[in-house]
């Protein structure tokens, strides 16, 4: 876990071109999709739950902390 934040972290800092970003983002949700079924939904949070949040691998973690509380 701690290697996946900080390449998201090199990665937000390095500026990819929005192709790159997208294709990345695309590769993940595939994954997701292939993993918990077609028709898994992602929680959602009040975007109030994320104040204070400037990276990526931040949102990350807090919603990791949200979902172990409710």
């Amino acid at each position: 876990m701690k290697a996946m934040i900080s390449r998201l972290r090199r990665l937000e800092n390095a500026g990819a071109p929005a192709e790159r970003e997208r294709a990345a983002v695309e590769t993940i949700l595939a994954a997701r999709r292939r993993r918990l079924g077609a028709s898994y939904e992602s929680p959602s949070f009040p975007p109030e739950s994320f104040a204070g949040c400037r990276t990526v691998a931040d949102r990350i973690l807090r919603a990791r902390q949200l979902r172990c509380h409710d």
